[in-house]
C-alpha cells in the first residue's frame, strides 16, 4: 500500500508515495499526539464534487477538501474502513487515510498519545 505510519515520539507522520503522493500533491501528513481529540476506524464516503485540491475519481480522494467550512486531508481508494483523525489546532480538521490493519493502526494511534501523555506528565 502507499501508505504507511511512523510513530515519533511527539507526533504521527503519515507517509504517502508513489501515485497516491501525486494525486494528493503532498508526500507526508505531520500530527502531533497534542492535536489529536480522537482516532476511528469508520466510512468515510465523500462526493466527488467536494471542493478540493487534489484528486478525486471513482472512489479515489486523495488530497485537501473543504468540508463544513474546515479544511481535510483525505487519502483513500475505498471508503470503507478508513482510519479518521479528529484534530484541533492542526492546518487539518480531520485526516482520513487507508491503511492496511486500520484496527491495529487505531489501537496504535490509541497507545503512543496515551504514552506521549503520560510522560509529557511526568516531566512537569
Amino acid at each position: 500500500m502507499s501508505r504507511s505510519v511512523e510513530f515519533t515520539k511527539d507526533m504521527l507522520i503519515l507517509h504517502l508515495t508513489g501515485l497516491t503522493s501525486v494525486g494528493a500533491l503532498r508526500r507526508r501528513v505531520e500530527i502531533p499526539y497534542t492535536e489529536i481529540i480522537q482516532a476511528s476506524v469508520s466510512d468515510f464516503k465523500l462526493s466527488m464534487f467536494q471542493f478540493r485540491v487534489g484528486t478525486s475519481i471513482a472512489d479515489v480522494r486523495e488530497g485537501r477538501f473543504l468540508i463544513d467550512g474546515h479544511w481535510c486531508f483525505i487519502s483513500y481508494e475505498n471508503h470503507n474502513d478508513v482510519v479518521v483523525l479528529e484534530l484541533r489546532d492542526h492546518e487539518f480538521k480531520q485526516v482520513v487515510f487507508q491503511i492496511e490493519n486500520p484496527v491495529e493502526t487505531e489501537r496504535l494511534i490509541a497507545e503512543h498519545r496515551l504514552e506521549y501523555i503520560k510522560n509529557r506528565g511526568m516531566q512537569q
